[in-house]
């Protein structure tokens, strides 16, 4: 029988929908839905299917976000919803699929790849790599403090839309690997269209939107977002408050923290909370484009550069090409003849790019010189991609 594979029409997504529901049973068939009329940058060219004559029988999703690098944006391709109909797996469908997905992010201008999985092996045979990230775990104090009158916390509400988007903007600004935005993204993706988001919190100072905090309970309290102006920091020691005194009142004792480990968040997390752990989790990346990669970060290192006098060179060998960079204390160009070569993996380089590991934690020997101008280039972040922008 023919097998074909190409790019999703209009009238399929209800058939799409069917192939996801046979291939992940336990998942609700709204949270697919969602890839097709909640993402305001979803195209059908972004949807790879895979047919048995006029049968759908595998599909994959490519999701596209523009993330933050200090002031400069790289676009990232998500890949989502891997699956076929279980009739039909062990052809090779996925694979295909995945391959397609490659070119359709190598012809649209996608700079780099990330995925969550928990079958790493499958995915590293088309080039993704494990970037390991830590997420903390604790326990609730039991002597939690008792909350002041400075801030009015109360539940999110449906108006409460443009201010949250502000106030997530300007806590971002710069945050390297954070989503860039919009009101309809956050309507759309996460379902506050059919229903406000019921867990999560803000905080108002005389009657203005100043903070919030996004904070799931099951048999753990789950902290994945917190958001403040940049005047109103105090805030987030109340909102986390709030949260962890209601988890207490539902016997909850232990909480994860997916945030990043910035000051204003650390100093109140260890006030609240204690007994932490730390676990690894491992999404996967992939440089899609290495070279207009680089091109795109230009601007951000010479801002990096300028704020120093920093110069020096170095040239970057990666499996998909190398790169060489010039810096003159002035800003960074690119140059061809540059060394001493640093050979990094995929993981490596972007976990360099979005400040998630240093110069110094490369497993390769790094020159002195050139590990000071790494750091310069690449300097360690508080970097997150917030959950609430997972797919």
């Amino acid at each position: 029988m023919e097998v074909t594979f190409r790019a999703i029409r209009p009238e399929e997504m209800e058939t799409c929908l069917d192939v996801w529901d046979a291939a992940f049973e336990e998942t609700p068939r709204d949270y697919f839905r969602k890839y097709f009329t909640g993402d305001p940058w979803f195209r059908p060219e972004y949807t790879r299917c895979a047919f048995e004559g006029e049968r759908m029988v595998s599909a994959v999703q490519i999701v596209r976000r523009e993330v933050r690098v200090g002031q400069v944006t790289l676009t990232l391709g998500g890949i989502a919803n891997v699956g076929t109909v279980p009739a039909y797996r062990s052809k090779g469908y996925s694979t295909q699929l995945l391959r397609d997905a490659i070119a359709v992010m190598e012809n649209e201008g996608f700079d780099f790849s990330m995925l969550f999985t928990g079958i790493h092996g499958f995915y590293a045979r088309l080039g993704w790599e494990t970037l390991p990230v830590q997420v903390m775990s604790a326990e609730i104090r039991p002597d939690l403090p008792t909350p002041k009158e400075t801030y009015r916390i109360r539940p999110l509400a449906d108006a409460d839309m443009d201010a949250l988007c502000t106030c997530y903007e300007q806590c971002n600004a710069g945050r390297s690997l954070t989503v860039v935005r919009s009101p309809a993204y956050l309507r759309g993706w996460t379902g506050w269209d059919e229903r406000t988001p019921g867990d999560v919190f803000v905080a108002e100072a005389a009657g203005k939107l100043v903070g919030y905090i996004v904070a799931p309970m099951g048999d753990k309290l789950s902290i994945i977002e917190v958001g403040w102006l940049p005047a109103y920091s105090e805030c987030v020691f109340a909102l986390m408050l709030r949260v962890a005194r209601l988890a207490a009142d539902r016997h909850i004792t232990q909480v994860r923290l997916h945030i990043p480990r910035d000051p204003a968040l650390m100093s109140v997390v260890r006030n609240l909370f204690h007994r932490f752990t730390w676990q690894e989790y491992t999404p996967m990346v992939r440089v899609i484009r290495l070279q207009p990669l680089v091109n795109k970060l230009l601007p951000e290192l010479s801002r990096r550069v300028q704020m120093v006098g920093a110069k020096g060179t170095v040239r970057l060998r990666l499996p998909s090409g190398t790169v060489g960079l010039k810096a003159n204390g002035e800003g960074v160009t690119r140059y061809a003849n540059a060394l001493p070569e640093v050979a990094l993996t995929q993981a490596q380089f972007l976990g360099l790019v979005f400040g998630l590991t240093g110069a110094e934690e490369l497993p390769e020997p790094v020159p002195s010189q050139t590990r000071a101008l790494l750091n310069v280039l690449f300097p360690r972040q508080p970097a997150i991609y917030w959950a609430w922008d997972g797919f």
